[in-house]
């Protein structure tokens, strides 16, 4: 049974976030979360899968039911988690063998208002929180 569990927490501040993606060699995956007040720089470096969907297709049975509402009921408002027996995680481990278990590879997820973003990395991400100064009111 696929399990999420909140980590990180109170370094984020609450708030609702639209992120943006950045991928490539050189800096890895770095994923920008924006909201009115926030602005917070979630950087993992290199990882070894990247899953990410349109925000409403969360709904559509892609996740346990049971994790899902837990935390839909709070607005998903630690935004990250660390995910367990998930799907994807099982994918990935099927796909690379005993590779997934050598390397201590995690799976964790962040949820956004426009973004559901799965990622499979070995190293926990950095996380840089500034205040947000854009266009917003």
């Amino acid at each position: 049974m696929e399990k999420w569990v909140e980590v990180f927490n109170g370094i984020i501040p609450e708030g609702t976030y639209t992120a943006e993606l950045k991928n490539g060699d050189e800096n890895g995956l770095v994923i920008r979360l924006k909201s009115k007040k926030t602005m917070v720089s979630i950087e993992f470096g290199l990882v070894s899968a990247v899953r990410m969907l349109d925000e409403g297709i969360i709904l559509q049975g892609l996740f346990d039911d049971t994790e899902l509402k837990k935390y839909k009921s709070e607005n998903f408002k630690n935004i990250i988690y660390r995910v367990t027996n998930g799907d994807f995680e099982k994918a990935v481990k099927e796909m690379s063998g005993e590779i997934y278990d050598v390397l201590e590879m995690t799976q964790y997820l962040i949820v956004t208002l426009n973004y559901v973003i799965e990622v499979i990395s070995q190293t926990e991400p950095v996380i840089k929180v500034l205040p947000f100064i854009g266009l917003e009111k």
